[in-house]
């Protein structure tokens, strides 16, 4: 009885373990799955908050996101820039992040 308890112990921590270490299943390869166009209101350090303005998912016409800058760190962003966001997920926390894969300034 005592080797069975073992065992099952082994089999779960490995199961555990081999689940935390694996890569993301949803987007392995960090594809866009959409963008949306927006303005920066604020810039804080490495990240921004954007206004979408305009979006294929009408859900988030008018809705504040966090961005991520860091994927153009020789970029200037400054409040009020217009940026198209491509994206493959959304972070729901408040406010709502958005893992940003390309940022590109709008003229």
């Amino acid at each position: 009885m005592k080797n069975k308890i073992i065992l099952l112990c082994f089999i779960v921590t490995n199961g555990l373990l081999f689940a935390c270490n694996s890569e993301k299943a949803e987007n392995p390869k960090n594809e866009i799955k959409t963008t949306f166009v927006g303005t920066i209101e604020e810039v804080h350090g490495k990240t921004a908050t954007v206004v979408v303005s305009d979006s294929a998912n009408s859900e988030l016409a008018g809705r504040t996101f966090e961005v991520g800058l860091s994927v153009y760190p020789n970029e200037t962003f400054q409040a009020g820039d217009k940026v198209r966001v491509e994206y493959d997920e959304v972070m729901e926390i408040a406010p709502p992040v958005v893992n940003a894969l390309k940022i590109e300034k709008m003229k």
